[in-house]
């Protein structure tokens, strides 16, 4: 587990950046495979269609786009899985979520608030669902979940030392639990 950020002197002391959070390797890993797939597929698609060796068929008319579709998306999730970053600057009260290269911050400072959300999973599925938090500002929204990151216990701790500046920042009861008790809040 990654270490804690240091306590601080006070709230005027200068304090850093915290860690940088990432995708576990398996989560990248597995996008990579997914995009190296549809990926093949997709450049086979755009190659039949160049040579003109594709037959219009009906199927071929309905798949084609779909193979378009998919391979761009899966693409775009093998981009994100290796650059998808979250950390907060502490001295400047700001979390950060590097989203397709683009470095995005979101005040923690008053009347920014965070909740702790999950999804379950599907009926019937292995996968345990979807954890995020939920960052609001009045004009905004910053959403940081997993698989983006490890785990969402990570990211309620690199956001504790922000309730030093702003105490309403916990959404709800729940949410204030899990500030005060990251490792606890999934359990």
């Amino acid at each position: 587990m990654p270490e804690p950020t240091p306590d601080h002197a006070g709230p005027d002391a200068p304090r850093g950046r915290s860690e940088v959070l990432t995708p576990a390797l398996p989560v990248r890993v597995a996008a990579t495979l997914v995009g190296a797939l549809f990926g093949a597929a997709l450049v086979w698609a755009l190659a039949q269609v160049a040579t003109g060796d594709l037959e219009w068929t009906t199927t071929n008319v309905i798949g084609f786009p779909l193979v378009v579709l998919i391979g761009v998306a899966s693409v775009a999730g093998v981009v994100q899985a290796w650059t998808a970053k979250v950390w907060v600057d502490h001295d400047r009260d700001e979390l950060h979520q590097v989203v397709f290269g683009k470095d995005v911050a979101m005040t923690l400072l008053p009347p920014t608030t965070a909740r702790l959300d999950h999804k379950g999973a599907a009926v019937g599925s292995t996968v345990s669902g979807t954890w995020k938090v939920v960052v609001t500002h009045p004009d905004r929204q910053l959403t940081v979940n997993t698989p983006y990151v490890r785990d969402i216990a990570d990211v309620l701790r690199i956001l504790q030392p922000a309730l030093e500046r702003n105490p309403g920042l916990p959404a709800d009861e729940v949410t204030r639990r899990a500030l005060a008790d990251p490792a606890g809040a999934t359990g």
